[in-house]
């Protein structure tokens, strides 16, 4: 179903549908949106902006604190469904909706400081600073994360005072659903919150509607790419991409062997490696240290059960095409010269539910540097620390880095010289503050990050100096 003009309404478009990744069951199934349905959803962004844009931020923010207060009742039900449509353990789909429940008060606090009204006196002289929203924004979001990334965008840009038309994955269809009854829920007026489902042609059209002001994106590289050419016709909308990784991970200096594994583990593996910031590469001394660590983080994988779901670290990736193409690149790295150190696999007859994959690429002539969307880690050893962080550095991304060293000095040199927007010390690489900016460089982004920074790309500033004749 669609919601627009404050209503449900069926799509229009081809039929399209959901499945539950660990069986391939169909879970859902709908119609995407036309093109006129589209506009409509567009049209009714719209004609609410100017009501909406004048109430003043505390009504705003009373209305979508509501929404939160309605996630917070429904937790365990959006937990469910979560778990059933992207395949991942209750654990980690209860960690996205805490998550998502967290992002409340750094996006307002982050309106306030950064985005809302100034007036300071000069002298005779009076200078006003205030912002304004864009008016409509159109937030596409990503399956790995369906209620925590695209709730990153939708909620900052609400405070701000934009209208949204939420275009979500086709492969999580019940998530957005859900997200959406709660939004109309809080009481929202009709209008300022829009649904819609669809492919390319539906997201094109999205970028080059007039009254459309902006995008925010969350996704691959590839398709940011795409969406940076179609909207490089027009300068004049705002276009923020939060896009992914090849992440690496350094251990350095540690005698503490086990503790540097459980963060190694969960850095690369946790929700099936689908996360942007999940470690792609590890990279070790060449040494006998280096050699203790891969050998008990080889143990730690190897001791993962699959029997049953509930014993499962991780679940399945999200679809047939998603474990082909992580079983591809591995096919690939071996293809270039990397060496299986333990190969991923289909476990049993499951479709899509893979064992980790432990690749050594240190006798690779170049490196791969594709983003890996599932759980395989790249190993590399290296003889000092300053190789290290030139191999650290040596990819096209920017996104998540990180230390484990036993040598605090060590991170202080890690963290001036790799070029990475979110970089850890001892802690894992899927970590990230909320009250702290999330974004990368390079094909991680257009250098608009997220997180606390949300609010800069969700209004745009006005500035006065007022005087006496």
């Amino acid at each position: 179903m669609l919601f627009y003009q404050g209503k449900w309404s069926p799509g229009k478009g081809k039929v399209f549908k959901s499945f539950n990744p660990m069986n391939n069951e169909i879970i859902w199934e709908g119609n995407f949106s036309n093109i006129p349905q589209l506009k409509s959803a567009i049209n009714s962004a719209a004609s609410s902006h100017l009501e909406w844009s004048k109430q003043t931020p505390q009504s705003r923010i009373k209305v979508i604190k509501l929404f939160y207060a309605l996630l917070e009742k429904n937790k365990l039900a959006m937990t469910r469904l979560i778990a059933t449509e992207t395949g991942k353990t209750d654990v980690d789909a209860s960690s996205e909706v805490a998550a998502t429940l967290a992002k409340l008060n750094n996006s307002i606090l982050a309106y306030k400081k950064r985005t809302g009204s100034q007036l300071n006196s000069m002298g005779a002289m009076q200078t006003i600073l205030k912002h304004e929203s864009h008016g409509v924004l159109a937030v596409i979001g990503p399956f790995n994360l369906p209620l925590h990334l695209p709730n990153g965008h939708i909620t900052p840009a609400l405070i701000a005072g934009n209208t949204i038309v939420f275009k979500p994955s086709e492969s999580t269809p019940m998530v957005a659903e859900y997200m959406m009854m709660l939004w109309a829920e809080a009481g929202l007026p009709k209008g300022v919150i829009n649904m819609v489902h669809g492919g390319k042609d539906i997201v094109q059209a999205l970028c080059k509607n007039p009254l459309s002001k902006g995008l925010l994106f969350t996704g691959s590289y590839k398709v940011g790419k795409q969406l940076s050419r179609i909207m490089a016709e027009y300068p004049e909308k705002i276009l923020a991409l939060e896009l992914g990784g090849n992440n690496p991970l350094v251990v350095w200096s540690t005698r503490k062997i086990n503790a540097a594994v459980d963060i190694i583990f969960e850095s690369a593996f946790i929700s099936s490696g689908q996360r942007c910031t999940c470690a792609r590469r590890l990279i070790l001394p060449d040494s006998k240290n280096g050699k203790m660590i891969l050998t008990n983080l080889k143990k730690k994988v190897q001791s993962l059960s699959y029997a049953n779901e509930s014993d499962l670290y991780y679940g399945p990736l999200i679809s047939p095409a998603a474990t082909k193409g992580f079983l591809d690149y591995q096919a690939k790295l071996t293809q270039l010269g990397a060496k299986p150190i333990l190969k991923a696999r289909k476990v049993n007859n499951s479709f899509n539910l893979v064992t980790p994959s432990l690749m050594n690429i240190t006798d690779m002539r170049k490196v791969y540097d594709e983003e890996n969307f599932g759980p395989m880690l790249q190993v590399q050893f290296v003889d000092t620390f300053e190789e290290a962080i030139e191999a650290a550095n040596n990819t096209k991304y920017g996104l998540a880095a990180g230390l484990i060293s036993d040598n605090k000095n060590l991170f202080n040199e890690f963290v001036d010289r790799v070029n990475a927007g979110v970089i850890n010390f001892n802690s894992t690489t899927t970590g990230a503050s909320g009250a702290f900016p999330f974004g990368g460089i390079g094909r991680s982004g257009n250098l608009r990050p997220a997180g606390y920074y949300a609010a800069d790309y969700c209004a745009w500033p006005k500035a006065s100096i007022i005087k006496q004749l």
